[in-house]
């Protein structure tokens, strides 16, 4: 349904929907910036004033900087080196290259650029300009806030990794100099305060203190901005317009402009966009009453900025944008600000699909999924479930994504399955009722091989896939495994407490685990819980459970094996014997992680037998003697184990037993080519 005019009126009056206050992080850092963008020569200027207080007990002698742009600068740099794929390498012109260049930087009237340096923490790399080391005149004393001014120039390079231009459309990510986080004793497991400011990497995200923003952006007036944080005046001028964005309590900021954005409003109203079923389900998960929930969530501005062609999809992606918040507000807790600023990149500026930063994300669609049979696909939904949540795992919950990438992305990939699931119950739908869901690509990525554990630093994967094996979807894979062992009371609720615990602060992966820990404490889950933490997050473990043999054997009425004819009627019509079965089977483990499973016997005459197995030892062997026919034998029957690396070794179906339908069918032989295809296609994950 289309917004009131009224409404939409409104709405460009009002800077946003006012949330309610929530506990305010601790500040460390404030940024007032303002920025010109020049698109025929792809540059910014800008300038800054930063204002950063000690958060620790040290004397700090010296700042460190990120210059993100500087990864783009030429082909040494680290981010260059560890790129797979060589995408830049595919363009010849220096449109290709991008940089950020600070020109001033003074504090107190100081100049601080003279004694500065660059610095390459992680792999010592000298070519390499994207941490800037600034020597200080005097130490900043512990709760000292100073204040320095730094003016900047920057180059945008050609859409790649979250960043650039592409003909008029600019996303603006990582671009000003940011400050990295100075992390006192203590925090994160840390024995002595100093610096966390790694270099950009391929594979690395991000990781900065709290503060507030504001924002001036300057851009010719035909130009269309949208931005994180909400609209706090705009002024027109010589054909330029200067668009002045404002957010508190936050650890990010970017920024994209289009002169071709069609931009589409609503408002997320809780008393019409929470689905009823879903506030009483979370109530009887979570152990809370209704008004408990409901009562942090407020009307939400909604902005979409589209490109012409994909613009009668915005519906779709309102949708999914209002699913999102209702489900993240029930099991995490409400969202916390005013607006939400969604851009669809154009289909030639493909790199800037995806990313996500605070109170903004990018989106991506294509025309043709308006189209059926691909109007099927729902990557438009997937791809807004996944990119807000960031907005709360590594937005709200500000983990370090350079060290613990897994803690955004895998908790990210985690949501998209829960949320999608409960919406849309699949995210590919084709022809024939064929159905495909975000958890059948979940398993498909989780359950391959790995070479690596989910707790490392992100530039110290094998590969580019390791990286996104271990921190997409094996963390998301290893979250269900988590829910399967918990319940899913004892689940949602440490959830919930995790993200209630440590929204505005900066988790590491102990402190989940801790939570995790406290849930299983006395119960059967204790010991499995352990096992992947040890084994899976810090350790490459696998598993896969199969039935090895299955063997049942007819028998006469003194135990002796008769012919599978049957045995002999008795004599003067009597009833014949009771026939007896002898059934043996031999189910086994391979891989050094040990889980609990269920196996499950039926029969013919539809009896059946669970049997619970440890899963210590490397092999079970199940011997029965019973009345009825062996007819299957299934391991896992209720998909408790999620971790399986190969479920389809898990089932034995005897010669009398029904087999599947032709739709099951061919939706499993599809699954099994496309495990196949990417165990090739990742072998050398």
């Amino acid at each position: 349904m289309r917004v009131p005019p009224w409404l939409v009126a409104a709405l460009t009056l009002v800077p946003c929907l006012e949330a309610p206050a929530l506990e305010a992080p601790r500040k460390v850092v404030d940024y007032d910036i303002r920025v010109g963008f020049r698109p025929e020569s792809r540059t910014l200027d800008g300038r800054e004033v930063l204002r950063w207080t000690n958060p620790s007990d040290d004397r700090v002698p010296e700042l460190r900087f990120h210059l993100y742009w500087n990864a783009f600068r030429d082909e040494r740099s680290t981010f260059m080196r560890e790129l797979s794929g060589g995408r830049f390498r595919k363009e010849p012109d220096a449109e290709r290259f991008g940089s950020i260049r600070v020109t001033a930087m003074t504090w107190e009237g100081r100049d601080l650029l003279a004694g500065s340096s660059f610095a390459a923490p992680d792999d010592g790399n000298a070519d390499d300009r994207t941490v800037l080391v600034v020597p200080l005149p005097r130490a900043v004393e512990p709760g000292e806030t100073i204040a320095l001014d730094i003016s900047w120039k920057g180059t945008a390079p050609r859409i790649i990794a979250r960043a650039g231009q592409v003909r008029d459309f600019l996303l603006a990510g990582q671009w000003f100099p940011k400050i990295g986080v100075y992390e006192p004793a203590g925090r994160r497991g840390r024995a002595a305060g100093g610096w966390n400011c790694h270099q950009y990497h391929a594979d690395s995200e991000f990781y900065a203190d709290w503060g507030d923003y504001q924002v001036a952006i300057t851009v010719p007036e035909r130009f269309v901005v949208a931005s994180a944080g909400a609209p706090a005046g705009e002024h027109r001028a010589g054909g330029l317009k200067t668009v002045t964005f404002e957010q508190r309590s936050i650890h990010d900021f970017a920024w994209s402009a289009d002169p071709r954005f069609v931009v589409r409003d609503d408002v997320f109203d809780p008393a019409s966009d929470l689905p009823a079923a879903e506030v009483e389900r979370a109530a009887r998960v979570l152990g809370r009453t209704r008004a408990e929930l409901l009562a942090g969530f407020h009307p939400v501005r909604l902005r979409f900025f589209m490109q012409p062609d994909h613009v009668g999809q915005w519906t779709r992606y309102r949708d999914a944008q209002k699913w999102a918040l209702a489900w993240l507000g029930l099991y995490a807790f409400p969202y916390p600000y005013g607006q939400v600023t969604v851009v669809d990149p154009p289909e030639d500026g493909e790199d800037a699909s995806g990313m996500e930063y605070q109170t903004f994300y990018t989106a991506g669609t294509l025309k043709w999924l308006a189209l059926w049979p691909l109007d099927g696909v729902l990557l438009q939904e997937d791809v807004v479930v996944h990119e807000f949540a960031h907005g709360y795992f590594y937005g709200l919950l500000a983990s370090n994504e350079s060290e613990e990438a897994w803690l955004d992305e895998g908790f990210a990939t985690f949501v998209e399955v829960e949320a999608m699931d409960r919406r849309y119950g699949f995210t590919v739908a084709l022809p024939l009722g064929v159905r495909f869901t975000s958890g059948d690509q979940e398993w498909l990525f989780g359950a391959l091989p790995s070479y690596d554990p989910i707790v490392l630093p992100a530039w110290q994967y094998c590969s580019n896939r390791s990286y996104g094996a271990n921190s997409y979807y094996r963390p998301g894979l290893v979250l269900e495994q988590v829910r399967a062992l918990l319940g899913e009371e004892a689940f949602r609720r440490s959830f919930r407490a995790y993200a209630e615990r440590w929204r505005f602060d900066h988790p590491g992966s102990d402190d989940f685990f801790a939570v995790m820990r406290a849930a299983a404490r006395g119960t059967a889950a204790q010991a499995p819980l352990e096992e992947l933490i040890a084994k899976v997050f810090h350790g490459t473990g696998s598993i896969d459970v199969r039935v090895l043999s299955a063997r049942c054997r007819s028998l006469d009425a003194d135990g002796v094996e008769a012919a599978r004819a049957g045995a002999p009627k008795a004599k003067g019509g009597a009833s014949p014997p009771q026939r007896r079965f002898a059934a043996r089977v031999l189910i086994a483990r391979d891989g050094e992680l040990a889980l609990p499973v269920d196996v499950r016997l039926a029969f013919a005459d539809g009896s059946f037998e669970v049997v619970h197995w440890d899963g210590q030892a490397r092999w079970l062997r199940i011997e029965r003697t019973v009345g009825s026919e062996l007819v299957k034998v299934e391991v896992d029957p209720d998909r408790r184990l999620l971790l399986d690396r190969d479920p389809w070794n898990n089932v034995w179906v005897g010669p009398d037993a029904p087999g599947p339908s032709a739709a099951r069918k061919l939706r499993t032989y599809a699954i099994a080519a496309l495990e196949s295809a990417l165990s090739v296609a990742c072998g050398i994950l």
